[in-house]
């Protein structure tokens, strides 16, 4: 990871107005083309659909977005009429409040327009995703397979599903990845604030904040957990000003969640579907414990210092973080990019292009193939939560010497990463 984002010659104000003009350019003519082709005529994206109408809702009248007359009011918009205790989504908002924040102008737009802007920012961002994790990886591809890497994270399953749903996953995963790259450039102040962000969605990245916030306290970068904490403080204090009473609203409205998605981990879901329930239930207590324990030899020579410990503990949390998480599925696993790829830059031997490519390639037969095979009605079965954490640990598992060595080869060169003088 540490060669990621060489030092580059700078960029002059005027060359970064002109990129900024030529991305609003892009992304608006990209938003009328989506409108006009798409969202005007099949209007879609239920997990972006049920925060913009919490925040039309508030922004026009003041209404509480946890309020149960709003999920009424997307369920009639989504089903035709109220749902049923047997469906499987009840359209209740169940973001933090502060989540209104990142959108709340699109909440003012006619909904056909505001998604079709959505899907255009959200594919946008899961190019940076894509960029930031060949980079962060310290992967140097060819320049063909740079350009299909890039084409192939926009249409590989999982992403091109947080696409289709509208889903955070892909600002909360760009979020993460822009800490993981303050932390390496010792923009310490700027990876607390990407942290806090990644809180949208905390069953995402729950226990690779955990890790990060142990390591500075342990490396002394106090300016990441007081960053973490204040923007926290910030984004809580700031949102009760406008709904008081919301952090309750949002304990009740997850815990509803709970009630009707009846799907655990996404390690549960998969055993339960390869295995007897009698088989699968014990197996996953014991497989979620093994490991969780598995992670730790890993974070404590990442406290202490040891050269090629940091990589290997963020590149093993990410993949046994979206396995073992409660309520995760595969929109949130387009974090798991950033292990692919570091995968993909230890391989050194003649052909290790095509290899990295054929894997791509078999990656998305698999996936999208599994997601048809199993299609239940609309829905996606949810053994395909555990699918790709589940192939990605086999891969490490397998290789994880090689792996190793590759983390400590990068981190010995990177000053960013090494131990505090007192260690």
């Amino acid at each position: 990871m540490s060669r990621a984002f060489p030092r580059a010659s700078k960029i002059s104000v005027t060359q970064w107005l002109i990129l900024a003009v030529l991305c609003l350019v892009l992304i608006a003519a990209e938003s009328f083309a989506v409108y006009t082709v798409f969202t005007s005529k099949f209007p879609g994206g239920n997990d972006f659909f049920v925060r913009w109408l919490g925040g039309r809702e508030f922004l026009l009248h003041g209404t509480n977005p946890y309020d149960r007359s709003i999920a009424e009011q997307a369920q009639i918009a989504m089903f035709g009429r109220l749902a049923t205790p047997e469906d499987k989504d009840q359209a209740y908002f169940a973001y933090p409040l502060y989540t209104l924040y990142f959108f709340w102008p699109l909440s003012l737009l006619p909904y056909a327009w505001a998604q079709a802007i959505w899907m255009t920012l959200l594919q946008f961002m899961l190019l940076g995703v894509t960029i930031l994790s060949i980079r962060l990886a310290g992967w140097s591809p060819p320049k063909w397979l740079f350009w299909l890497t890039l084409f192939w994270g926009i249409f590989f399953y999982n992403g091109a599903r947080t696409i289709i749903l509208g889903q955070f996953s892909v600002l909360v995963g760009l979020a993460l990845l822009l800490a993981l790259w303050a932390v390496e450039s010792r923009r310490d102040i700027l990876a607390g604030i990407c942290l806090a962000v990644t809180t949208i969605k905390p069953q995402m990245v729950v226990l690779v904040v955990i890790f990060l916030l142990i390591w500075a306290l342990f490396q002394l970068r106090w300016r990441i957990v007081l960053s973490f904490g204040l923007s926290m403080l910030t984004l809580l204090l700031s949102s009760m000003l406008l709904v008081p009473t919301w952090p309750v609203d949002f304990v009740r409205n997850a815990i509803a969640y709970s009630d009707y998605v009846a799907f655990g981990t996404p390690l549960e879901n998969l055993l339960h579907f390869l295995l007897p329930a009698s088989l699968a239930a014990p197996l996953t207590i014991i497989l979620s414990f093994l490991f969780f324990l598995a992670l730790l030899p890993g974070w404590w020579f990442a406290f202490k210092g040891r050269p090629g410990a940091y990589t290997w503990a963020i590149m093993s949390t990410l993949i046994i973080g979206s396995l073992i998480a409660f309520r995760s599925a595969t929109t949130n696993q387009i974090i798991l990019y950033l292990p692919l790829f570091f995968f993909f830059q230890r391989l050194t031997e003649p052909g290790a292009a095509l290899r990295a490519a054929l894997i791509e390639g078999g990656l998305m037969v698999v996936m999208w193939g599994a997601f048809i095979v199993t299609l239940a009605g609309d829905w996606e079965h949810i053994m395909m939560h555990g699918l790709l954490p589940a192939l990605l640990l086999i891969l490490y598992a397998v290789d994880w010497r090689r792996l190793w060595q590759s983390a400590q080869a990068y981190e010995q060169q990177s000053l960013s990463l090494q131990p505090r003088q007192t260690v």
